[in-house]
């Protein structure tokens, strides 16, 4: 639970201050509060039945689209169902679950394991990924993978960033402390 506590600075701590402070904490306390809210970080679970935000169809790890229950390509597929005829019901009990949308975690660096990877294809971070293209324009393409393995032992790894601070288990791109999706949205 989070400990309340009046504001820093404050010098009016007057009785109203620290009796609303009381009230709020006691209604905190209660049985009928959703303890979903009672921890300093709150996480949405994704079947919550007012806040859920996983797509509908059982088994679908995607996120659902904005003001529907269904992912995006749920909803291109029910718009088809819809336009040939079929009742949404038996679209919902005979639609396919898709696997979660990676979007751009790639995992770890290969050199940098506290940096997120760019690409999948290579695996490294984007400063690495930068150095990598510079130093790639001098090598042939038939003896690219041989140059990229000779040119990974010579690189050092950078400190990373931590876990992106947005309530993500991704790490963080940046100093900004958020993963490249939360920072596309920043």
């Amino acid at each position: 639970m989070i400990p309340l506590t009046l504001l820093p600075g404050r010098t009016d701590a007057t009785r109203l201050s620290r009796d609303r402070l009381d009230l709020l904490t006691a209604l905190i306390d209660t049985p009928a509060f959703d303890p979903l809210y009672r921890d300093t970080l709150i996480r949405i679970p994704p079947q919550h039945p007012v806040y859920g935000w996983r797509c509908s169809i059982d088994g679908c790890g995607r996120s659902r689209q904005m003001g529907h229950v269904i992912c995006e390509s749920h909803h291109r597929l029910w718009t088809q169902a819809q336009a040939s005829g079929m009742a949404r019901a038996d679209f919902l009990r005979t639609a396919k679950p898709l696997p979660a949308a990676r979007g751009t975690d790639h995992g770890p660096c290969r050199i940098c394991p506290e940096r997120p990877a760019t690409t999948a294809a290579l695996r490294l971070c984007s400063q690495h990924h930068a150095r990598w293209q510079h130093h790639a324009r001098t090598v042939r393409a038939e003896a690219e993978e041989e140059a990229l393995q000779q040119w990974l032992r010579t690189q050092v790894p950078l400190a990373g960033y931590g876990i992106c601070q947005a309530v993500c288990p991704l790490l963080a791109a940046s100093s900004l402390g958020l993963c490249r999706q939360h920072e596309s949205r920043l």
